[in-house]
């Protein structure tokens, strides 16, 4: 497994952080957005944000 980390800045607008976080929950991920975060052999992903600087952890199998 290796582990990778990504800091990444939203635009400083509390309306699109909402929109970007309603559409990034779990259940409104589209499934051929699944489909190729597993078929790029990402095993597990976490998105934390704080303010409008996210990081996102992704484990994969390779």
């Amino acid at each position: 497994m290796k582990r990778y980390c990504l800091a990444l800045d939203l635009a400083d607008d509390a309306g699109l952080i909402t929109e970007y976080e309603r559409l990034h929950k779990t259940e409104n991920v589209r499934p051929e957005i699944r489909k190729s975060i597993l078929d790029a052999g990402i095993t597990n992903m976490e998105i934390f944000r704080t303010a409008n600087r996210l990081f996102m952890i992704m484990e994969t199998d390779a």
